[in-house]
């Protein structure tokens, strides 16, 4: 393939630290070293019985229920009658999984202490406990989903030293610079609770977005909370993945074929960075770089610490009425808060909650796409973006899928729903950016 010539595209990972030159990524194993699984694992075995046993359950729950609708039993049946019988058992297993996610609090305290000895409990064998086993979750989940066929995946690394690591999904099997790939770029943030997942475990979302936006797609491998770094290491490598992007000694890639997104917690990065990119009303730019030409959210975590009552409420009543699987994650969710926004001792203020009308007053927020599932604990915090848009004039259209659980997107195969978001994304996409020759 040829490639854009004279620019500093990104330090290669390959043992060559060749410039222009990516790694391909065959996802086999897991993106920790294949000695240390058994290892991880041996060591956190004791703590996945709960959610096996939750699992095993829930996966009962779901059988009876088609069951019954099968039946014509109308007392029997407890999920929506849209789910097909593949993706309740999906949903269901996934939430007997995390709801076997055990962190306690004297590991946070531990943990706390480690990183800033101010606050916390002196407890190394707590704290060495509690990464053993999140690293554990890491390295299963890490094996991750295969993109769609004909999508090339590079692994790079962004920058020079204390470069950032990130992976290009390409949908035309093209290399990501070469002048045949598609000149968009979708910019994206992975979820998963600011402390697992990664682009292995996104890789189909991903290449499906890369698809139906004809957009390359650069999945950014920000730290993760608490070992890899803090809420505000994540704040910078979105800052700093944005800069390189649009840099003409970077990724070279003109803004206004930029768009900018994250699901769950990375919708909440990349809403942030979008936020900060923002340039004034009155035409004064808000920093030394232009904003990107759109923003989309798919249920995006907006609110992680419940500092409105909205947000309360919805996690007070998802263990007893949600069917969405998140309602598995409200006891262990405030943990979880404490080890990624918890004190750090670096004085450092990035908002946490992005529901504050104030952070986008007097700013020109790029437009955006917001897509929630009807039946997810997050949907208030969706619609209250949406809410404030309208009230402050910014361009936002919010597509809620009826009886959809969070981030349904990843159940494609299951739910005809997810692949209808999907492209209703990629339209999206291909309306905001400027590049309109067809490159695929």
């Amino acid at each position: 393939d040829d490639t854009y010539e004279g620019t500093m595209l990104a330090r290669a990972t390959d043992t060559e630290e060749k410039p222009d030159v990516a790694k391909d990524d065959t996802y086999e194993g897991t993106t920790v070293g294949t000695t240390e699984v058994p290892r991880l694992l041996g060591v956190s075995l004791s703590r996945y019985a709960g959610s096996g046993a939750a699992m095993l359950r829930n996966g009962g729950v779901a059988v009876r229920h088609h069951v019954a609708v099968a039946r014509g039993d109308t007392n029997g049946v407890t999920r929506p009658l849209s789910w097909s019988p593949m993706m309740t058992i999906g949903v269901e297993i996934l939430a007997g999984f995390l709801e076997g996610i055990a962190i306690a609090d004297e590991e946070v305290a531990a943990l706390r202490f480690r990183r800033n000895g101010n606050v916390g409990t002196d407890d190394p064998q707590s704290a060495d406990r509690l990464l053993v086993y999140l690293r554990s979750l890491r390295a299963m989940m890490a094996v991750g989903v295969p993109p769609l066929l004909g999508t090339r995946v590079q692994r790079v690394t962004i920058g020079d030293a204390d470069g950032i690591p990130a992976v290009w999904l390409t949908p035309n099997s093209h290399s990501w610079n070469s002048k045949r790939a598609p000149q968009r770029v979708l910019l994206w943030f992975h979820g998963g609770a600011f402390v697992l997942c990664n682009t292995n475990t996104h890789a189909r979302l991903l290449s499906s977005l890369g698809v139906a936006g004809e957009t390359r797609v650069l999945s950014v491998e920000y730290p993760l909370a608490p070992d890899q770094g803090t809420h505000e290491n994540m704040v910078d490598a979105a800052d700093r993945a944005y800069k390189w992007l649009v840099s003409p000694h970077g990724g070279n890639v003109l803004p206004e074929n930029v768009v900018i997104g994250g699901d769950s917690a990375g919708g909440h990065l990349a809403c942030g960075l979008a936020q900060r990119l923002a340039p004034s009303v009155d035409g004064g730019e808000n920093g030394d770089v232009a904003p990107p030409a759109g923003l989309v959210l798919l249920s995006p975590w907006l609110d992680p610490e419940r500092e409105l009552e909205t947000t309360k409420k919805a996690w007070a009543d998802a263990s007893a009425t949600s069917v969405d699987y998140l309602r598995a994650v409200e006891g262990s969710m405030s943990c979880v808060v404490e080890l990624v926004f918890g004190d750090t001792g670096d004085g450092t203020t990035a908002p946490r909650c992005l529901l504050d009308p104030s952070l986008y007053a007097g700013r020109k927020m790029p437009p955006c796409l917001i897509q929630c599932g009807g039946v997810e604990v997050l949907a208030g915090e969706s619609k209250t973006l949406a809410d404030l848009a309208a009230a402050a004039g910014w361009d936002v259209t919010l597509e809620v899928a009826e009886n959809m659980p969070h981030v349904f997107q990843v159940l494609d195969s299951v739910s005809p729903q997810g692949g209808e978001a999907i492209e209703s994304a990629g339209q999206f996409i291909k309306r905001r950016t400027r590049a309109t020759e067809e490159t695929i």
